[in-house]
């Protein structure tokens, strides 16, 4: 370790799909950082039946499924919270310099309800306010405890400097808003960290911009070494290390956002059907946005729960980005909102209040409401749907279109092949239709081959060892670690 600079660790998302915990620790600028806190979706319902939690943090930690501090080298990196979910321990002082998170889906941040409140938190902005509004759609919980995070925001371009390393965070596409990757100036090398994305969605152009920011910045130093008497070859103007993600290399379709919105609009041009089921990942707001305009588009009804539409009101209210303001949920009658009972959470109250405000109670509806509207109608699937289906009208025609993304960064019911079991049951036939949030494999490999980093480290996914199969007569290196190991550089 005599000429060692930089240890990168990996406490979660090697040889799994999510829950990314990787720790950079730069010696000679004595900072300790983590790229992502998530947590493993699919491990969690491993252990744990729907509606289930945890008692304690050290529950998870005995699973596997947060790191064990004492393996670590970390101090106080958790902080314990009473059955009331505030902090028994609090400010503790902690040698974890921040903790950056790519983009707000539950694998890559969920962790942080654990969080020592004393260590920071970056992410951008608009990926804070998502974080923020699932936790007040959601009830408190000890995987639900945002409360006293030290929140640092970032956008797009700047640049967050920790007693000398540099790490700037550059937007991307992928199947949620407000999604990054991150370009670190360490003192061994340029260290990139793609976070999840894609080119096939329908905001590839921040991927782009991504990809040009990584050339911009290896062109400086390569500048810089040629007007200048620069000699430190450790920071060549090659990518020391590529940080990537892999969930799709070894297979899949090509599609897009945009052929998700036409394979739709071929389904329902001349339909049979009277409702129609559908699932996909609430955080995903693009699918939200197709299946509320074919639904209005073809004179359709869109059904959602009040958390849902809490949810996406809290969203909407956001004043800088135009994307978040459609569909706009106090706008669009199309959209109506399903009501369990009298108010026993403060979100119910907040969504009732504001449809009142603007004269919108029309909107709500009781499930007894559901055989009797005047019309054709999706029904947003968040929970089992055999409650629902046995209050439909049985002379109504249904189907089911599965439409969720990734199912490793969702709800407990998740699973299509189960779902689908269930609607056959019903004679409802089920439909997929869907556009992945990752890198389809030559977008990958295109990627990679014009980064042209010394080194590659695939996250992110069930088959690391494919990379080495592909790149096996590649200049570059492929380095596959298993948790908790370190790469020294």
């Amino acid at each position: 370790m005599l000429d060692t600079k930089v240890i990168l660790t990996f406490f979660g998302g090697v040889n799994e799909v999510g829950g990314n915990k990787i720790l950079l620790e730069d010696l000679i600028y004595d900072v300790k950082i983590l790229l992502d806190f998530g947590i493993n979706i699919k491990s969690l319902n491993d252990n744990y039946e729907e509606n289930q939690e945890p008692s304690n943090i050290n529950e998870l930690i005995s699973l596997g499924i947060l790191p064990d501090m004492r393996l670590t080298g970390l101090e106080n990196l958790y902080c314990e919270t009473n059955k009331k979910y505030t902090y028994l321990i609090e400010n503790q002082s902690s040698n974890v310099d921040g903790i950056f998170i790519s983009h707000p889906h539950k694998d890559h941040f969920l962790g942080l309800s654990f969080i020592n409140r004393s260590i920071p938190i970056y992410t951008g902005q608009f990926t804070k306010k998502i974080i923020s509004a699932y936790s007040k759609s959601s009830k408190s919980s000890i995987m639900n405890n945002f409360k006293g995070i030290n929140w640092n925001l970032f956008r797009t371009g700047d640049i967050i400097n920790i007693k000398g390393l540099e790490i700037i965070p550059v937007h991307v596409d992928h199947s949620i808003p407000a999604a990054y990757g991150f370009i670190i100036k360490s003192s061994a090398g340029i260290i990139v960290y793609t976070g999840d994305f894609r080119f096939h969605g329908p905001l590839s152009s921040m991927t782009n911009d991504f990809f040009n920011k990584i050339e911009e910045i290896v062109e400086c130093f390569s500048q810089l070494e040629t007007k200048t008497s620069f000699t430190n070859k450790d920071y060549s103007y090659k990518i020391k290390l590529l940080i990537c993600e892999g969930t799709h290399f070894h297979k899949a379709f090509i599609e897009s956002e945009n052929e998700v919105f036409g394979n739709l609009e071929q389904l329902f041009y001349d339909n049979p059907f009277d409702f129609a089921m559908v699932k996909y990942d609430r955080l995903d707001w693009d699918r939200f946005r197709t299946f509320s305009s074919i639904a209005k588009k073809y004179g359709w009804y869109f059904i959602i729960s009040e958390k849902d539409a809490y949810f996406y009101y809290l969203l909407n209210k956001d004043e800088i980005y135009e994307t978040m303001k459609d569909p706009n949920i106090l706008n669009e009658d199309h959209i109506l909102i399903l009501t369990k009972g009298k108010v026993k959470y403060r979100w119910q109250e907040k969504i009732r209040q504001a449809m009142y405000k603007n004269n919108k109670g029309d909107r709500f509806l009781r499930y007894e409401d559901l055989n009797n509207l005047n019309g054709k109608f999706f029904y947003y699937i968040t929970t089992s749907p055999r409650d629902v289906l046995n209050r439909f009208n049985s002379k109504l025609n249904g189907v089911f279109i599965s439409s969720s993304v990734d199912p490793y960064t969702e709800e407990f019911i998740d699973n299509h092949k189960t779902l689908s079991y269930i609607f056959n049951q019903y004679g409802i036939p089920a439909y997929r239709i869907h556009a992945s949030g990752h890198i389809m494999p030559h977008h990958l490999i295109n990627f990679i081959n014009k980064i042209n980093p010394e080194y590659v480290i695939p996250v992110h996914t069930d088959h690391p060892e494919f990379f080495k199969r592909f790149f096996n007569t590649s200049a570059l290196t492929i380095f596959l670690p298993n948790k908790y190991d370190s790469f020294e550089m």
